[in-house]
């Protein structure tokens, strides 16, 4: 009888799509293709007088002054787009856990992923393309822009351009002949696929939102303090290299009754809603668990312990 392979108290992998921070700069779209201004996007103290909105059982209403200190960014008022720009490195030797005091597991991830990893980074690949052409990490800056267009360079070769209206939020499957999209996924196939290379992307949005509108880095964790205070390199409007990889891993479309995709987590966390959407049965620690002791698992459910992999974290659990 085969000993059954039980979860590592020590198991760690490595991420395998590292983006860098992107910095958030300002030009006109007319000039796009050309002379572009590149005007970098202050980020600077505003203090507000308001009201207070919140829930009090104590008072029916709420009379009394509610002073808003924080960070805001906007586009200069002469100039009307917003420039989000980022690279992306997608590396390969996929599966290899990067710790793991358990030498079974060990071997039994590493063979499960080898036979399967090329069917199934087709798939992931062409999602986490798809999210970059549809613009998804650009968050709030996003919606209700007038134009989006997408610009994605693979290791300095001619550049690839898409609409990122073009693209829907809600679903893969309106683009699969996109000649465009299919190069960039291919691109990165060819990097997660790979046991000692790695593919670099460059990729640049331009967002047509008007003359000094409001624009949105990420926001820092200012623990203890009300105040808002935004994300800057260089005394420039940026956003994290953390929320850019967010958006580029939702792409879990495949637990049950989903309506949206999700950002790729062990228990599909998605902490904006106060949910998980994979609590057991469907998580990645039962199966991953099944698919190493050959037990049957589905193709989706194979996919999403990859993009697990690719994600990268500390996954061990109790040693018994």
């Amino acid at each position: 009888m085969t000993k059954e392979i039980k979860l590592p108290s020590m198991l760690a992998f490595e991420r395998k799509l590292e983006t860098s921070d992107a910095l958030m700069t300002a030009g006109n779209w007319s000039n796009i293709e050309q002379a572009w201004e590149d005007a970098k996007i202050s980020v600077l103290p505003r203090t507000l007088r308001g009201t207070k909105s919140q829930f009090n059982l104590d008072k029916g209403g709420r009379e009394d002054n509610n002073i808003s200190e924080g960070d805001d960014a906007y586009l200069p008022n002469n100039l009307d787009t917003l420039k989000v720009s980022f690279s992306l490195r997608a590396i390969g030797d996929l599966g290899v856990p990067f710790g793991c005091n358990d030498p079974d597991f060990t071997g039994a991830i590493k063979e499960k992923v080898s036979a399967y990893k090329t069917e199934g980074l087709k798939e992931l690949a062409y999602r986490y393309a798809y999210n970059i052409a549809a613009g998804r990490f650009l968050w709030r800056n996003r919606v209700g822009a007038e134009q989006l267009y997408i610009k994605v360079t693979v290791n300095d070769q001619d550049a690839i351009s898409f609409n990122g209206y073009g693209f829907s939020l809600k679903s893969f499957e309106q683009q699969r002949d996109n000649t465009g999209l299919l190069k960039v996924a291919d691109a990165i196939f060819d990097g997660l696929n790979s046991d000692e290379q790695f593919v670099c992307l460059t990729i640049e949005a331009f967002v047509k939102l008007g003359k000094g509108q409001h624009v949105f880095p990420s926001q820092e964790m200012n623990m203890g303090e009300k105040k808002k205070v935004l994300f800057k390199l260089d005394g420039c409007a940026a956003m994290h290299s953390v929320k850019i990889g967010n958006a580029i891993r939702t792409i879990d479309d495949w637990y049950d009754n989903a309506e949206t995709p999700i950002a790729v987590e062990p228990f599909g966390a998605v902490t904006q809603q106060g949910q998980a959407y994979r609590k057991s049965i469907t998580d990645l620690y039962t199966l991953m668990m099944k698919w190493v002791n050959d037990r049957e698992v589905s193709e989706n459910d194979k996919n999403f312990v990859l993009a697990n992999l690719i994600r990268g974290g500390v996954f061990g659990g109790k040693s018994e």
